[in-house]
């Protein structure tokens, strides 16, 4: 039986990573599980723990991330040698739109008996965001997006009421919340998106381009109901040229996944998706931060991960 390396990060869910992880690891030693456990103490401690798995255990083995969306996003930052191990995910964020995406137990136990006992697998996807620039080179799991959508993941990533709201349980709400906020803060850009280097759309005023691998984002708004995270494809929601009132009323729809058949919402597949604006704005990989561009190319990676579902 191949090892397992677990890397986990005790800080998730506000704190209560710790304790969901005693109780997973009462139920590998439970089952006599060979295991390797390594922790995350501060930001990109996941992307050096997988590139140090990868690069110094070379037999076949299963890396499984706990932790929330972004810590898997970090984990898959760091990986390499794809055909040397089997990706499991045992999920314990506030938001989980990697487990929810790909059908895996959002209940942490559930998850972890699935981690060791597998019935399913599949081979995933994962994006890739690059600017021109050079300052932006990440892989993603679940989404990458420019403007409205990364202007709420920062927002989102340094909010005292996130944390509140994590503690009651409520933590995905601040999302929706910091989504009416937005709006009427934000500014649209003029852009131009070229899909698979032939088609050019043009935008005089391009709110948002969410590029999704998985069908939720935001804590469970199905952004992209089209997308596919095993088709080798990218599914981007563009929405632009709508009045903020208009705007304000997609926040209700999105919910269900029906904002896609309204004016000013356009669903667009592909293997690359390149985004030039007006001036540099905020781009986020799996709800964190990522840095600004003014232009930049969401593409999917040719490698597929091989990871546990159930």
């Amino acid at each position: 039986m191949s090892t397992y390396y677990f890397i986990v990060n005790p800080g998730s869910k506000t704190g209560k990573g710790s304790r969901l992880w005693a109780g997973i690891e009462d139920k590998l030693k439970s089952s006599k599980i060979d295991y390797n456990a390594f922790f995350t103490k501060e930001s990109g401690d996941a992307t050096k723990l997988a590139a140090f798995i990868c690069n110094k255990h070379p037999e076949m083995k299963r890396i499984v991330v706990v932790g929330g969306d972004g810590t898997a996003n970090e984990a898959i930052n760091g990986l390499s040698d794809y055909d040397s191990f089997i990706l499991g995910y045992v999920p314990t964020g506030s938001g989980n739109d990697l487990a929810r995406g790909l059908g895996i137990a959002d209940d942490t136990l559930t998850a972890c008996e699935n981690v060791i006992h597998p019935h399913a697998f599949k081979q995933i996807d994962h994006g890739m965001v690059k600017s021109f620039d050079g300052s932006i080179n990440r892989k993603f799991g679940v989404s990458s997006g420019i403007g409205y959508d990364a202007d709420i993941c920062y927002s989102a990533e340094h909010s005292k009421l996130k944390k509140a709201l994590n503690k009651i349980k409520l933590g995905k709400l601040v999302y929706y919340l910091l989504g009416f906020k937005h709006i009427f803060s934000n500014k649209p850009a003029k852009a131009v998106i070229t899909i698979d280097g032939k088609h050019k759309h043009y935008y005089k005023k391009l709110i948002f381009a969410a590029n999704m691998n998985t069908v939720y984002e935001g804590g469970g708004m199905p952004m992209a109901p089209a997308a596919d995270p095993t088709d080798g494809k990218i599914t981007v929601t563009i929405v632009h040229d709508v009045s903020k009132f208009r705007h304000l009323l997609l926040m209700f729809p999105v919910i269900k996944g029906k904002h896609i058949n309204h004016k000013g919402v356009e669903q667009i597949t592909a293997r690359k998706i390149e985004v030039e604006t007006d001036r540099p704005l905020m781009i986020h990989t799996d709800g964190e931060y990522a840095g600004r561009s003014n232009r930049v190319t969401f593409s999917c990676i040719p490698e597929k991960v091989r990871m546990i579902i159930k």
